[in-house]
């Protein structure tokens, strides 16, 4: 997906996940994440106004992937209303 993340760089861009909590509205900054959808169980929401760049060795195992391209583009136009980026 990203060449930066896949690079020989030590630093990786995150994305936070939580779960949805019943009845909870999903905002202009955030993308639902289906339940069974990136290996995640349980419906969530990808908080994308909360950005961050860890080091490479914190993390410890990957819980999941996100192979959808619908998904991808999602998550692709969401990042680019909150930083505010023309498409």
């Amino acid at each position: 997906m990203s060449g930066y993340n896949q690079s020989n760089s030590t630093f990786v861009n995150v994305l936070p996940i939580t779960l949805r909590k019943p009845g909870r509205k999903t905002y202009p900054n955030e993308v639902l994440l289906p339940d069974g959808s990136a290996g995640i169980e349980k419906e969530s929401i990808i908080l994308c106004y909360q950005i961050r760049t860890l080091d490479k060795k914190r993390l410890i195992k990957a819980i999941g992937k996100i192979d959808s391209p619908e998904l991808h583009e999602s998550i692709f136009e969401t990042l680019f209303f909150q930083l505010g980026i023309a498409r």
